[in-house]
């Protein structure tokens, strides 16, 4: 029998930040014999992604032993969690290099990326600093959102907190509440329809 296998992608400047404390409130919930595996993509700022769809050869070096590594542990997740504050309206840096990768992931024939991504689960979970207005939160949501689609990735929907300080998303009710059910509850299956 397999078990679900989620990869946290903590994509956070600040470690132990209000999204990171807010995700592991979340990931409390998870039955047993869950598999919850915590990644900083911090540790991957140093491989920075090169676009050589059109150069010629193209993608013709080897990944090195820390991307594969990386690869190999996203296309095994049954489910894909960005840990993510909102930056400037946005993903973090560490974040968008991450999925800057997947465009060299898919031209690598032997690891069958867009095959093996598919039908798996995107999610986030963030927080910002602002008191109650959400719309900051929704340029990174729509951001990922589409990507869901485009790999043709079911898309949970985001669990998103109120806080500045470290730990004050712990203080916000609605938040702690719903991340109670959000790993566990059905995804519902729904298309992005273009604006």
């Amino acid at each position: 029998m397999h078990s679900r296998r989620l990869l946290f992608l903590l994509s956070s400047a600040r470690e132990n930040g209000n999204a990171e404390q807010l995700a592991r409130k979340a990931a409390e919930s998870l039955p047993p014999g869950t598999v919850a595996e915590w990644v900083n993509l911090e540790r991957y700022r140093g491989e920075v992604f090169k676009d050589l769809r059109h150069s010629p050869g193209g993608y013709t070096q080897p990944l090195s032993p820390e991307l594969w590594d990386l690869a190999q542990r996203t296309v095994s997740a049954d489910e894909l969690v960005f840990v993510a504050p909102v930056y400037w309206y946005g993903l973090p840096a560490n974040a968008v290099s991450y999925l800057e990768h997947w465009s060299h992931w898919l031209r690598i024939t032997e690891l069958r990326f867009r095959e093996r991504m598919r039908g798996k689960v995107l999610s986030l979970v963030t927080s910002h600093s602002s008191e109650e207005d959400d719309a900051v939160a929704q340029p990174l949501l729509k951001s990922l959102q589409l990507s869901a689609d485009y790999m043709e990735m079911h898309w949970r929907g985001a669990l998103i907190g109120h806080g500045n300080t470290p730990g004050q998303v712990l203080q916000d009710p609605r938040a702690v509440t719903t991340a109670r059910d959000f790993l566990v509850r059905p995804v519902v299956v729904a298309k992005t329809e273009a604006a």
